[in-house]
């Protein structure tokens, strides 16, 4: 009698199982059927419920039966609702458009945006040693290679001979300004400025961006692409795994152009521990494109570039270009920053280190500024006490 009473049950939990999901699938169906359409104004949303989705895109002609099909069906789940984007009529049928948050924002978010940068991960592993070159005074020297994007990046790295500390030795990751691509070379472009760096204790490792040298790829704009902040971000998690670098004491030199990529690194990495610009291309982007356009020259250009026709200056477009801005995240920068620039530089105008200076010092960052009367872009007349100032700034910030 047992048995029987048992197999009874199993009847007829099989049977009200098998007419709930017989229910369900013919409201499916009915779905299906209902969402035809030959654009996208013949479609319309309306509230669904689990197991048939958060909303439903149908033809508005039958949305009022859909949804008492939807109403009267006894639902035992439930749904933790996305938000819905947009509908369309997608090849006759009506259909949902619908983004997690995050590939909203990533969509909306331009690839040079800080935050864009920041969300990307940038994985280091070990440098690939190329060749070894001659020893300097007290350092030695590889051409090594790293991956940035899936292309082979080179650059030169030194370590010194002396005593390895027992966490390693600080390191400074090294920046070249604009050289053309046609005449850069690893060992030729800033031998002196490197080795100075290098013979006071540090690793150095100046990468040669993508499209210099013989690193992979084609040379862009530092000031219209993301591409050399990039092959930056990667350089640095490689150099934080070299054996001989310490990963917690890592310095940024720049010059020029490498000022300007500085200035975005330190905003979007927090690994760099001190940062020295040397006639850094640092000002907001509507210092260097409208304020002080005149005095850049290789920027008088600017609203010929896609980046500009795309999305007008910064004064007309301040949404935009605030996302691509350093200066709208200076809070956020830990490290200390350094700045040197020359009263007569005819390529870069002092005003911009002397506006990021200002900035600086509004939100109470740690910062210097050293003004050379009547020198150039190089600073080659006061070098020397350039170099002293920087490696001083180092060896008491990293």
């Amino acid at each position: 009698m047992k048995h029987k009473q048992a197999l009874l049950t199993v009847l007829i939990t099989f049977l009200l199982t098998g007419c709930f999901f017989s229910q369900e699938n013919t409201i499916k169906k009915e779905i299906e059927n209902a969402s035809y359409c030959q654009q996208k104004s013949d479609c319309e949303v309306i509230q669904s419920q689990c197991p048939f989705g958060c909303y439903l895109a149908v033809n508005k002609n039958e949305s009022q039966r859909i949804k008492n099909l939807i109403d009267n069906f006894d639902s035992d789940c439930t749904y933790g609702c996305t938000e819905l984007n947009d509908y369309d009529c997608v090849e006759n049928k009506c259909r949902l458009i619908i983004e997690q948050p995050q590939e909203k924002q990533a969509k909306t978010l331009h690839l040079m945006a800080i935050e864009s940068l920041r969300n990307n991960k940038y994985l280091g592993d070990d440098f690939e040693i190329e060749e070894q070159l001659g020893n300097g005074s007290n350092y030695k020297q590889y051409i090594v290679s790293y991956q940035s994007e899936g292309l082979k990046i080179y650059g030169l790295l030194t370590v010194p001979t002396g005593q390895r500390p027992k966490n390693g030795f600080p390191a400074i990751i090294f920046i070249h300004g604009y050289i053309s691509p046609q005449e850069y070379s690893t060992t030729g472009s800033y031998p002196t400025y490197q080795a100075r760096l290098a013979r006071s204790g540090f690793v150095t490792f100046k990468p040669d961006l993508r499209g210099h040298g013989n690193s992979e790829g084609e040379p862009v704009s530092a000031h219209y692409s993301e591409k050399y902040i990039v092959d930056t971000l990667y350089a640095i998690s490689y150099l934080k795994n070299y054996k001989d670098v310490d990963p917690n004491r890592i310095g940024f030199w720049g010059h020029s152009n490498g000022g300007e990529i500085g200035l975005r690194i330190v905003v979007v990495s927090p690994d760099i521990k001190a940062a020295s610009f040397w006639a850094g291309v640092v000002g907001s982007y509507k210092d260097m494109l409208e304020t002080y356009n005149e005095k850049i020259r290789f920027l008088k250009n600017a609203t010929s570039t896609e980046l500009v026709r795309e999305n007008k200056l910064p004064s007309k477009n301040p949404e935009f270009w605030n996302k691509l801005d350093p200066y709208t995240y200076l809070n956020d920068i830990n490290a200390p920053i350094q700045l040197h620039h020359g009263t007569a530089d005819s390529s870069v105008p002092a005003e911009l280190s002397i506006r990021l200076k200002e900035e600086l010092d509004k939100q109470n960052k740690k910062v210097e500024y050293y003004e050379y009367i009547g020198d150039d872009h190089n600073i080659s007349k006061n070098v020397n006490i350039a170099f002293e100032r920087t490696i001083d700034f180092y060896k008491k910030n990293l």
